[in-house]
């Protein structure tokens, strides 16, 4: 391979990266505003998860419900008139929350949408 074939293989993989990194990049800088939401809990493994999900978010003060659905791993919760979330720190609080129940859990959030 000569020297321009890897620089355009290295620019096209660079480029592709970048591509595939903005949606994640972007979500962690999402405000989620005044209003209920739904989203999927990529890894629900005991009956306990369910129940701390649910403890570990309304300790968030910006949270006024929450409802977990562990038979279909989805979450559903309201975001308080006059408050604002960075989704990354709720993401954060559930990633602290599935470490400390151990056994694979994973409560990192996945389709987060406004509920309809």
């Amino acid at each position: 391979m000569n020297r321009k074939n890897v620089i355009v293989t290295f620019a096209a993989t660079i480029l592709l990266l970048a591509i595939a990194v903005a949606p994640i990049a972007a979500q962690s800088q999402d405000v989620l505003k005044p209003g209920e939401y739904t989203a999927k809990v990529k890894a629900l493994v005991c009956a306990g998860c369910g129940p701390l999900i649910v403890k570990t978010m309304k300790a968030m003060k910006e949270i006024d419900s929450v409802s977990v659905d562990s038979a279909n791993k989805t979450v559903k919760f309201a975001v308080k008139k006059d408050a604002t979330l960075k989704a990354a720190d709720l993401q954060k609080a559930l990633k602290g929350a599935a470490d400390a129940m151990g056994m694979g859990a994973d409560y990192t959030l996945s389709d987060l949408k406004p509920a309809r």
